[in-house]
């Protein structure tokens, strides 16, 4: 394994390695880890074993590391610099398709063609992937390629020029205002109804129900603060659901008001399972044991409580675009969509909903007509 060691500069962590150059001679490489050094020793360490190891592999030292063992290792790096949710969907993309087709080929990271790209998108296309997943492909490889540049692995970044999958349009399933109340009506008595009634109402992404607590209700100043988030994260090989006080960005952290009805229905629930002393971290959303639902358990459940009952089949993230339909079908400005829904931007909110605007604009017409 090549040498190396950690380096203190300028209040961050730094990786030094002790490489050789063509003509053998010794030279210093210093890569940044991004990582303060205050509580984070353990963390760079980590990196500079990971970093050790795949430069043992590395042209440096005349090996021929392989693209896709490369794309594992870069995976491993990336658990350290993104969110938990972010780091188990790139690593998803790589050990169910990336790797294994390109392991089967053997293709050195090196000598990585743009042409060896193409033929994996063509690949994964006929093997009946959607362009926009391909397309999660190509993001990953891409970033993954930058990194290898910048890592002096390799000379450029060969995915910035192949011919990418054109991006198809999403068009969002939701239900009607009236299938949200049969639905409701059918989920009374369930486990399912209360984080059924949250997701559909506030809009909230699957973390974001499982992770409302008590603490994120103030009944006096009847709001709902989202705040919290329950997710898969990887400890030591396992997966297992945390609870962080992290959401996905931080257009994410948002205070929404409650009705009268939902704060009834909460003061209720609160008062039925603890009385007067509920513990502040206690999470809202439990399943029939009094334990906080777990997420696939959430996904699941939905699912078959809807074949159950012949109801629509949607997904449970199609509440949330029941939410935004229901808002905007009934002329709520954009920029208030994004905000109660905590998209980051309002092109993303437009971009998902322009074909809800329109159904709008024809009524604008018909009231033109009119006039």
């Amino acid at each position: 394994m090549v040498a190396g060691h950690l380096q203190q500069k300028k209040g961050y962590w730094y990786i030094v390695l002790n490489l050789r150059d063509e003509n053998g001679k010794r030279k210093s490489k210093w890569i940044a880890t991004h990582l303060p050094v205050q509580g984070n020793r353990r963390k760079a360490e980590e990196l500079l074993l990971q970093t050790r190891a795949q430069y043992a592999n590395d042209s440096y030292n005349g090996g021929g590391l392989l693209f896709s063992d490369y794309m594992l290792q870069w995976v491993e790096r990336m658990k350290l610099k993104v969110a938990p949710s972010t780091y188990r969907g790139y690593k998803y993309n790589i050990k169910a398709n990336i790797y294994p087709y390109f392991q089967q080929r053997q293709i050195p990271l090196a000598k990585l063609r743009a042409a060896d790209l193409e033929n994996f998108y063509g690949y994964l296309r006929e093997q009946g992937v959607s362009s926009n997943t391909v397309l999660h492909h190509h993001a990953n490889i891409h970033k993954a390629l930058k990194d290898a540049v910048r890592l002096e692995l390799v000379d450029r970044n060969v995915a910035e020029i192949v011919e990418r999958p054109r991006k198809e349009k999403f068009l969002p399933d939701h239900y009607s205002a009236e299938e949200v109340n049969l639905l409701l009506e059918k989920l009374q008595g369930s486990w399912l109804y209360v984080p059924v009634l949250l997701s559909v109402f506030y809009g909230l992404r699957r973390s974001e129900v499982l992770g409302l607590q008590w603490r994120s209700i103030d009944f006096e100043a009847k709001t709902i603060a989202i705040q919290h988030s329950r997710i898969y994260e990887e400890i030591d090989g396992k997966e297992t659901v945390m609870g962080r006080d992290a959401l996905k960005r931080k257009s994410s952290y948002r205070m929404l008001p409650m009705t009268e009805a939902i704060s009834e229905l909460l003061r209720q629930l609160k008062t039925e399972r603890y009385g007067d002393a509920v513990p502040a971290d206690a999470y809202i959303c439990l399943n029939p044991n009094g334990e906080p639902i777990m997420p696939n358990d959430l996904t699941h459940g939905f699912k078959q409580f809807l074949r159950d009952n012949g109801l629509r089949e949607i997904r449970l993230h199609d509440l949330r675009h029941t939410c935004a339909s229901i808002l905007i079908q009934n002329r709520v400005p954009l920029i208030e969509v994004q905000q109660w829904l905590g998209h980051s931007t309002l092109e993303i909110t437009a971009d998902l909903y322009a074909h809800l605007e329109y159904e709008s604009k024809k009524g604008n017409a018909e009231l033109l007509k009119k006039i």
